[in-house]
């Protein structure tokens, strides 16, 4: 007990000091977490205040602790990183003039400068220990350097996250579906969920049907669940694993899956409703990416993405004049990660590209994540196609008819008379196509075209399902749907 208040003491003076994390401490932490939880029992609504978003934070306190973390983070950034080094002596600007009052001084900072020279983005100061890359689906993969610091860091607050926002046990599997090149997410579940006890099965993005048929298949492990409990896997993937549930007879009662966490596309409301059918599984939406970890966004029960103003300076800024983005409008997500949870690739206002719309207003939030900074859930990538016309406004629309394919293919092309939308679908028919354009209705197309292969669409359609890895191993056909029983 008095080791768990020395621990609690030194990660708040660490935090109102803004200098780096006690890891150790942060581990000693979640083992006090866990070992509370399997002594006493599951925690009840009042541990909600311990959870980010749990409790609403004075509005002063709060600007004082970002200004105080955002100033440190620059003259690091400014000191040590030969890009910004170079950035401010070219802007002729002192870094200790930059505050949040002052920030827009500097410009943001573009992906693809962080592609074209990722070791300029490394801190002098640093140990790099781990190349981390994205999966390069919107375009060339971006590479990112970690410590072991943020290694260990991201792990424990993973884990923290688990146990106490998730209510994972060590009696549960976590299975995951992300690509084996997506080496930072793998690595960081891995961990989080060995401080949690919990089992984790690491798949890769393989046939939709040997993923269903080892959700489906019992473990027969000691302490553990029956099945997997737990899914981790994109929204493409997610769509190809629904399309074969759904197509095979597969039903909830086969699967012992309790929540699924998907992440690295939209997820849209069709494909979330058709998830929970199939599998009979709370979904949860999370958004995080590889610049910005171990920042991360979490979508609430009312559709707003909660991101913590705890780990980075979150900002929405107009694509084209990078001025702050007005209440309703669109605008990017543009995030500085704070050197107390990164000290390697450091990053200030780096522009993600990720479309988001303000929320419109200045009413208190009423959700379960009300403590939080609040945006839209995430549109897609900016582009130069009308507002309306989105990723997430044509997947609503396109998912929402079992018609067509998952995972959904489409591409728009510019046309005399108004963007064309073009979609693939199995059995093109005049019928389809007529529910297509009525769903479609109000988006500014000026035609809809389905065709039978994605080859025959004006643009690739990448998704991260494409990133498949072959395997031998494949389940013998299903000749009749497999019911568990009762």
């Amino acid at each position: 007990m008095f080791g768990t208040m020395i621990r609690q003491i030194r990660y708040g003076a660490q935090m109102l000091g803004g200098g780096q994390l006690t890891v150790s401490g942060l581990r000693g932490t979640v083992a006090d977490l866990r070992a509370t939880i399997e002594e006493f029992g599951e925690p009840g609504e009042e541990a909600a205040v311990m959870l980010p978003g749990g409790t609403e934070p004075d509005p002063q306190i709060q600007r004082t602790m970002a200004d105080r973390r955002l100033k440190l983070t620059v003259r690091q950034a400014a000191a040590h990183v030969p890009y910004y080094r170079r950035l401010f002596a070219d802007l002729d600007l002192n870094p200790r003039d930059i505050s949040l009052d002052t920030l827009a001084l500097l410009p943001p900072t573009p992906k693809s400068a962080l592609r074209a020279a990722s070791s300029a983005f490394v801190s002098e100061r640093s140990e790099p220990v781990l190349l981390a890359q994205t999966t390069g689906t919107t375009g060339t993969p971006t590479s990112v350097w970690f410590s072991q610091y943020e290694l260990e860091l991201a792990a424990a607050l993973s884990a923290m996250s688990f146990l106490m926002g998730s209510g994972l046990r060590s009696r549960h599997i976590v299975l995951s579906t992300i690509s084996s090149r997506a080496t930072l997410a793998k690595l960081n579940v891995q961990r989080s969920l060995a401080m949690v006890g919990a089992g984790f099965l690491a798949m890769g993005t393989v046939d939709p049907r040997i993923i269903i048929d080892r959700l489906a298949t019992p473990m027969r492990l000691p302490g553990k669940e029956p099945q997997v409990t737990h899914l981790i896997v994109t929204a493409s993937v997610l769509g190809g694993l629904v399309q074969t549930a759904e197509r095979d007879g597969w039903a909830p009662a086969d699967f012992g899956l309790r929540q699924i966490f998907v992440g690295g596309e939209i997820l849209s409301d069709p494909l979330r409703s058709r998830a929970e059918e199939a599998f009979g599984a709370r979904i949860t939406d999370t958004y995080s990416m590889t610049e910005t970890m171990p920042t991360a966004g979490l979508a609430c029960e009312q559709g707003h993405l909660h991101l913590s103003a705890e780990q980075a300076h979150i900002e929405v800024l107009d694509p084209l004049t990078h001025t702050p983005a007005g209440p309703g409008e669109p605008g990017t997500l543009v995030v500085t990660p704070y050197t107390q949870y990164r000290d390697t690739t450091l990053l200030l206002r780096y522009d993600t590209g990720d479309l988001v719309r303000r929320l419109p207003g200045t009413e208190p939030l009423t959700c379960t994540l009300h403590g939080m900074p609040a945006t839209s859930r995430i549109l897609g990538r900016h582009s130069n196609l009308p507002t309306e016309l989105t990723a997430r406004a044509v997947l609503d629309r396109l998912q929402g008819e079992r018609r067509l394919p998952l995972p959904t293919r489409y591409a728009v092309s510019a046309a005399p008379d108004g963007p064309r939308l073009y979609v693939v679908a199995d059995r093109p028919s005049a019928a389809l196509l007529g529910s297509v354009e009525e769903r479609c209705d109000g988006l500014g197309l000026s035609s809809v075209v389905l065709v039978e292969e994605p080859g025959e669409l004006p643009a690739p359609c990448h998704v991260r399902a494409d990133l498949t890895e072959h395997s031998f191993e494949l389940p013998a056909p299903r000749l009749q749907p497999v019911r568990s029983a009762p």
